[in-house]
């Protein structure tokens, strides 16, 4: 039992470093997409009254082709920088699991 303790060990050490840089690089992939999205310019005054008159002419052009087949709408979910945390924390348990089997499972025969 010893040397599954060690190889755990071993394991863990060498995963946690990289599933700690993985989840540093995306909170800055994350805040740099956010600051991008900001910084666009869809908030001008003299062009959102022309995209809102674009957008109202297609409504109206497209409503009878809706009225005929309604589209499926894509999900619009967002996913959080903790949801992702979450999601890397639970592959590394797994990913920790599956090697404690593994190595169990190697033991006994």
């Amino acid at each position: 039992m010893n040397d599954v303790l060690h190889a755990l060990a071993i394991s863990a050490g060498i995963l946690s470093p990289v599933v700690i840089l993985i989840i540093v690089i995306s909170m800055f992939v994350v805040k740099r997409g956010e600051v991008a999205h900001d910084d666009s310019g869809h908030d001008a005054p003299s062009e959102a009254a022309h995209v809102v008159a674009a957008h109202v002419k297609e409504a109206a052009a497209a409503a009878p082709a809706r009225a005929a087949k309604p589209a499926a709408s894509p999900a619009n979910e967002e996913i959080s920088v903790p949801q992702i945390l979450l999601l890397g924390a639970g592959l590394f348990v797994i990913t920790i699991v599956a090697l404690l089997l593994l190595s169990l499972i190697t033991h006994m025969n």
